[in-house]
């Protein structure tokens, strides 16, 4: 779910050092924007990258990050969401959208819902 949608969708860095970066030069200190949610959808990296499937193999993504500026709380939301999701599925095996949440422009560096509208169908 995070490489298709992530909720951080761009980081900044600062370059450590001089740089180049598909031949543009970086001077050490420049701020560089890192388009973490463009990355999660790079074709060349995911194959049919436009859709949605949680049993992909290639299931990989940028949105923890990676390196010294690895999410610290990437252990947690990954145990998180071990736990919650199939506990919520196996209590509403039928949770079905009522009405999709697009629709309000979506924010450029953080996303999220306000709401999101579904039915509890069984359980």
């Amino acid at each position: 779910m995070l490489r298709f949608e992530p909720p951080v969708q761009i980081l900044v860095r600062y370059a450590p050092e001089d740089a180049e970066i598909e031949g543009v030069p970086v001077p050490a200190g420049q701020a560089v924007l890192a388009m973490v949610g463009a990355a999660n959808r790079d074709p060349a990296r995911f194959a049919d990258p436009d859709t949605f499937d949680p049993g992909r193999a290639d299931a990989g993504s940028l949105s923890f990050g990676f390196g010294p500026h690895y999410c610290m709380g990437a252990a947690l939301s990954r145990l998180e969401g071990q736990v919650a999701f199939p506990a919520l599925l196996a209590r509403f095996p039928k949770l079905a959208l009522v009405e999709p949440s697009g629709g309000a422009p979506k924010p450029l560096i953080l996303r999220g819902h306000d709401t999101l509208a579904v039915a509890c169908h069984g359980g």
